[in-house]
């Protein structure tokens, strides 16, 4: 277990901000896997809405390979589809909604006439009411609903926003109470096949309330697995905002899912809500992702617009754990350049984000650690800062004290140090936290401090004269004691 770690140096920095990159055809290959790891992918994203198990299973399979090969713990995210509501086939395989055109939904998944609309989500007819608004293909065409026949057969609607609809593009439904339960029998399925690969995280779409998110909990328990892995929660519905406090109790991390957010809520509001959301994350020490578009022109181009750039710097300096990359790896024609452009403008930004103030954090008692370590990360973060030390290290079996490091957004960096996989794998979320496997881990300070020395001598980190902080422990008069150790190298 004695950590090669390659990344550092290809990376030319430890890590702060955290970039996951979803897997898709343009980087499926073991090959383009490894560029991207190098250049700082530190967690792939597996869309369970598309690929078959098979594929997904040599996918997982080549990441750990990577991984292994570079030294380097490379966390899997596998994301749930959750109910989401689609078109069923067009007469035509498309239709122009002109404004003040009416349109029916009707039962069913297909319809000869091209004004008869349908989706996969039968309920629609039950849930939505006269006044509520059906959004379709991205929230480019809106319409609302004005007369429901008395047998609830269908819905009348009229079209408040013309646009072009083709057959099984997305429905949104925003504001309208659905029926049907957040994890559907797909996402079972693919939950208990996500927990036999012993992936790392689980993203939950479309979550409404806090009860979604401890129903997965309760799922996941009934598999009894070897490896539990945290539980993601999209936010991507309004309801969701309106209950975010008790899901941040409920989750272990947060999207911002800004494709259906901005679709479900007003798009002039998704930059407030962004902030907000990231905001109370930090304030509850839960992990927080933002996602979708952020480098969306570099699909087909080989530079982002200023604006994408732009937006990248401002989730980072509002203190988003990780940015996401979705189609820009998946589909794009440079993954991996897309991988590099995110690092370079959040190595930009970081500097900027400011230090948090742990006192006004509202973390529930389990998410923090003891309260002696927790004077302790509170001690090392302070002694790094007034030191200007090059290097915080803690000895971590759980990831507790890490997390309780990384949520200072202190602006030393932190090498975090466990012999345990899952628990390596686990912190690729935390920001500033570069994660090193070692049996070191249950050893003496002083063995830890001459690992480190030693290990960053190897990577161009540390030289005569670097001052490391290293929180730690150690056995006194029999006794185990939690310490704080200033070592500057001869």
């Amino acid at each position: 277990m004695t950590p090669v770690s390659q990344r550092p140096t290809s990376r030319n920095r430890l890590v702060k901000t955290r970039i996951i990159a979803t897997v898709g055809p343009a980087c499926e290959s073991i090959d383009v896997l490894r560029q991207l790891v190098a250049s700082g992918v530190d967690i792939f994203r597996l869309n369970f809405a598309h690929g078959q198990y098979e594929w997904l299973e040599e996918r997982v399979r080549l990441i750990r390979q990577v991984a292994s090969e570079l030294g380097c713990p490379v966390g899997i995210l596998g994301d749930l589809s959750g109910p989401k509501i689609r078109l069923g086939e067009i007469s035509g395989g498309d239709v122009q909604c002109t404004e003040g055109a009416a349109f029916r939904f009707i039962r069913g998944t297909e319809s000869n006439d091209p004004t008869d609309l349908t989706c996969t989500y039968e309920p629609l007819i039950d849930d939505v009411r006269i006044g509520d608004r059906i959004l379709l293909a991205d929230g480019t065409v809106a319409m609302v609903v004005f007369e429901k026949s008395p047998d609830a057969a269908w819905v009348r609607c009229t079209v408040t926003q013309a646009g072009k609809v083709r057959s099984r593009q997305g429905v949104n439904l925003p504001g309208v109470a659905l029926s049907t339960p957040s994890v559907t029998t797909k996402d079972r399925q693919d939950l208990a096949w996500a927990l036999q690969q012993k992936l790392d995280f689980i993203g939950l779409s479309f979550v409404r309330q806090a009860d979604d998110i401890l129903m997965l909990h309760q799922l996941i328990d009934a598999h009894s697995p070897a490896v539990r892995p945290l539980v993601v929660a999209k936010i991507e519905k309004t309801e969701a905002i309106a209950d975010l406090d008790n899901i941040l109790h409920a989750a272990d991390a947060v999207m911002v899912a800004r494709g259906d957010l901005g679709v479900e809520a007003e798009i002039s509001r998704v930059p407030i809500l962004q902030k907000q959301i990231i905001r109370r994350c930090n304030e509850f020490r839960i992990p927080v992702i933002t996602a979708t578009q952020m480098l969306d022109s570099m699909q087909n181009n080989d530079l982002p617009t200023r604006a994408e750039v732009t937006d990248v710097a401002n989730a980072v300096i509002d203190g988003t754990d990780a940015v996401m990359l979705s189609g820009e790896t998946a589909i794009g024609q440079n993954p991996v350049q897309c991988v590099r452009m995110m690092d370079r403008i959040a190595a930009e930004a970081e500097p900027l984000v400011q230090p948090h103030d742990l006192q006004e954090l509202k973390a529930e008692e389990s998410r923090r650690a003891r309260p002696i370590t927790e004077a302790v990360t509170r001690g090392a973060i302070a002694a790094a800062d007034y030191l200007d030390a090059d290097l915080i290290v803690v000895a971590t079996v759980t990831g507790r004290t890490a997390l309780a490091l990384s949520r200072h957004r202190g602006r030393v960096p932190i090498l975090a140090i466990t012999d345990r996989d899952e628990v390596a794998r686990r912190m690729c979320l935390y920001w500033g936290v570069t994660p090193i496997l070692s049996k070191l881990v249950r050893q003496s300070a002083d063995a830890l401090l001459q690992f480190v020395v030693q290990w960053g001598a190897q990577h161009d980190m540390l030289r005569s004269g670097s001052k490391v902080v290293v929180v730690g422990h150690t056995n006194w008069l029999g006794e185990t004691h939690d310490l704080v150790m200033v070592h500057v190298l001869p």
